[in-house]
């Protein structure tokens, strides 16, 4: 346990330590804002009617839903307009990334089963070849987590096929068409547009057009959800004011 300790803090094993130690931290906070904390609720009374209540209430909800998904809710932010002839760009990316379950997950369950075999691998690969430069060590980490992906990738198929399953029962009861949506991108009839959807406190992403040829919709616009275009996985969109 000391030789790990030490080969952990170690220079050369330093970046993907630091690395693990932040998704620990996170979890941790995690575990605390589920706990509720209140087993710190303390009551003290005196003679003089003096009541003390401390109440320590940590509640951290953190929720890295990174929302790519092939079908529909690509979640690119970014102000640039995407053009018509990029969307292939955009849909081989996410067809890479669905690959690897990002966006299949929630971002730190994926981050996570990343994390922990690139540092598995790089106490390994230092250890085993008595690797002492930082160099040599920083250029091995690309092929570590080239490797760590597809490890990621196999350890997290079957929570991806959970996720799979509760999001498409999510989605049965849930449909876009009728509702609000606030545009994140200039979108218009023949330029692809980005929108967000609040439900119940959760932000959805989608992409969009508009309905009307001579309409364009400008980032901060309200729009109203008309249909589904499952050839062009996007939804179409009209002006909408409250």
């Amino acid at each position: 346990m000391k030789e790990l300790f030490e080969a952990a803090f170690s220079g050369v094993n330093m970046i993907p330590t630091v690395m693990l130690l932040l998704i620990l931290v996170y979890w941790i906070f995690v575990i605390i804002g589920a706990m509720d904390m209140d087993f710190l609720n303390v009551e003290v009374e005196t003679d003089i009617d003096v009541d003390v209540d401390l109440d320590v209430d940590v509640d951290v909800d953190v929720e890295a839903d990174v929302d790519i998904d092939v079908d529909a809710d690509a979640s690119i932010d970014t102000d640039t307009d995407v053009e018509s002839h990029d969307v292939g760009s955009v849909a081989f990316l996410n067809s890479v990334l669905t690959f690897f379950n990002l966006g299949r997950i929630p971002f730190m369950v994926w981050l996570s089963f990343l994390i922990i075999p690139m540092w598995v691998m790089s106490i390994l690969f230092n250890h085993y070849l008595h690797n002492s430069s930082f160099l040599i060590s920083l250029v091995a980490l690309v092929p570590i987590f080239i490797a760590s992906l597809l490890v990621s990738k196999v350890l997290t198929a079957p929570i991806a096929a959970v996720f799979e399953k509760l999001k498409k029962n999510d989605d049965d009861s849930f449909n876009y068409t009728g509702k609000m949506c606030n545009v994140l991108m200039t979108a218009s009839h023949d330029k692809f547009g980005q929108a967000e959807i609040n439900r119940d406190g959760n932000i959805y992403r989608v992409n969009i057009l508009t309905k009307n040829k001579d309409v364009t919709l400008n980032k901060g616009d309200s729009a109203l959800i008309i249909e589904f275009l499952s050839e062009k996985k996007c939804y179409l969109v009209e002006p909408y004011k409250i």
